[in-house]
């Protein structure tokens, strides 16, 4: 028969409490804050009695009420960590693996420098700027594909940093804390994977089980480390790894940056090349550099996109998250791929030659930037606001659902191309892929107010509201058009 959890007599509680006791003042175990009315007290035990954790003095802390609760299955150490984890990522910008060992350790107290001595081909020495650190003797491996070579070595934290031009990408809280608890108890399998620079180790791979290792406590890891390597090769392997082989997707921004990144390298030697340059020839350029025809196409594309999202004009750039929809900003890149890039974006390659007269890929990315503003000023700027959730912003969120863009841009898109008298369907999948005039411009903006002034947007019924959420976007547009919302009212018909 299972034993019965002991319970603390009054003497042993009395302990516990004069341990947590300083000046007078009650503290809580779990993040040290006062406790003003001892009588909010419980006592938890340190290591679970689920797991065997003894009632004894010595595993047992006095929790405030409020964090008692709140607790469940964790132990107060996975509970404490838990609490700083969330303190952590809590901040406007994403966090990294350099902002958590500046967290952990501070700002001067990590990517310090080693010293690598080599005679030849012989096993290297790492020598550490700290001389508490014992040098460490590592053989030299050649990987047999690309002849790269790299040693394995066991560093303290205080010595990695992470690469930010090999990865680019922010942490993610829920993978960080499920590998946490995981690692807590077990090993990890594989290394994390490092490049040699100028005496730091900048780690690339492996930065959630790193950041998971370092938030339990362990003070050395496990590391591969490349020296001297081909780092376009070693871009190219990480981003089909994250793309095409991925255990964990890269955020589509991350993509973006690095297709873009690689295509100017490659962008670079193309334009060197004698004869007339076209997006379809530099398809075929790619193709010859080891590339398959469908990732040269969507380095293009992806480039363009780039060029997008990166110009200063473009008012709608502060509201996309570089990550998946958060409640601080009602864009993604991924919807935007879904929708605007998609609608708008005349799909690369084209054959039409570079700074020729029928070369408008410049202008319709201008164009694209410009019609973007217009809905930032229209419907964002000054409007969005979640801490307030007044009408304006509750309107602007119901536009900028997932579901609801996926059915009005496209909408959108075929009053544009009746403003601009564009009539063959072949035209209008190059809308913007051409000049348009201020009279015009004017025009297409009295449409796009049109679209947004419909009731569809005001209407207080939670079940429009519902509907607008559905992420599929013909479901949407047979309710929108149920509701009055089509090219035809946009274009100043009836129907609402």
């Amino acid at each position: 028969m299972a034993s019965l959890k002991r319970q603390l007599n009054d003497p042993e509680k009395k302990q516990v409490l004069d341990q947590q006791r300083r000046n007078g003042v009650l503290y809580c175990f779990v993040d040290d804050h006062p406790i003003d009315d001892e009588n909010d007290v419980e006592f938890h035990h340190i290591k679970p009695y689920s797991e065997d954790g003894p009632t004894e003095i010595a595993n047992i802390g006095a929790v405030c009420r409020n964090h008692h609760r709140r607790i469940r299955t964790l132990s107060l150490s996975e509970f404490r960590d838990q609490l700083s984890m969330d303190q952590f990522f809590d901040h406007k910008d994403p966090r990294r693996l350099d902002d958590l060992l500046t967290f952990k350790l501070n700002a001067g107290g990590f990517g310090r420098k080693v010293t690598v001595e080599q005679n030849g081909e012989s096993p290297l020495t790492l020598h550490f700027t700290n001389p508490d650190r014992q040098r460490q003797t590592c053989n030299v491996f050649a990987c047999p594909a690309t002849g790269m070579r790299y040693f394995y070595a066991v560093l303290p934290i205080e010595y990695l940093c992470n690469d930010a031009e090999l990865q680019p990408r922010p942490l993610e809280q829920k993978r960080v804390w499920e590998l946490y608890r995981h690692l807590t108890a077990h090993t990890q399998l594989a290394p994390a994977v490092c490049r040699l620079v100028d005496g730091k180790v900048m780690l690339f791979d492996g930065q959630h089980k790193s950041a998971a290792q370092i938030w339990a406590g362990r003070k050395l890891l496990d590391c591969k480390v490349y020296i001297n390597p081909d780092v376009r090769l070693l871009k190219d392997t990480n981003l089909v790894a994250h793309d095409k082989l991925r255990q964990m997707a890269f955020f589509t921004s991350t993509l973006i940056a690095k297709y873009s990144d690689i295509f100017k390298q490659e962008w670079e030697e193309y334009v060197d090349r004698p004869g007339s340059k076209n997006e379809a020839d530099f398809v075929t350029f790619l193709q010859a550099r080891g590339k398959t025809k469908a990732e040269a196409k969507k380095m293009v594309r992806m480039a363009i996109e780039q060029d997008v999202i990166d110009n200063p004009d473009n008012k709608l750039s502060e509201f996309i998250a570089e990550r998946n929809r958060t409640r601080k900003t009602p864009l993604s890149l991924s919807i935007l791929e879904k929708t605007f890039f998609k609608e708008f974006i005349f799909a690369p390659p084209t054959a039409v030659e570079f700074e020729s007269p029928e070369d408008f890929r410049d202008t319709e990315k201008k164009n694209l930037v410009q019609l973007l503003s217009l809905i930032a000023e229209s419907l964002l700027i000054g409007r969005w606001n979640p801490d307030a959730n007044n009408a304006a912003h509750q309107r602007a969120e119901r536009i900028f659902a997932a579901g609801a863009m996926r059915a009005w841009v496209p909408m959108l898109r075929d009053a544009i191309a009746q403003v601009l008298r564009i009539y063959d369907e072949v035209e209008r999948q190059k809308v913007l892929f051409r000049n348009i005039s201020d009279s015009e411009w004017s025009l297409i903006l009295d449409r796009l107010n049109r679209l947004f002034s419909h009731k569809v947007w005001e209407d207080p019924n939670p079940d429009v509201a519902a509907q607008l959420k559905v992420n599929a976007a013909e479901t949407v547009r047979q309710f929108l058009a149920g509701q009055g919302l089509t090219v035809n009212w946009i274009l100043g018909g009836e129907g609402a």
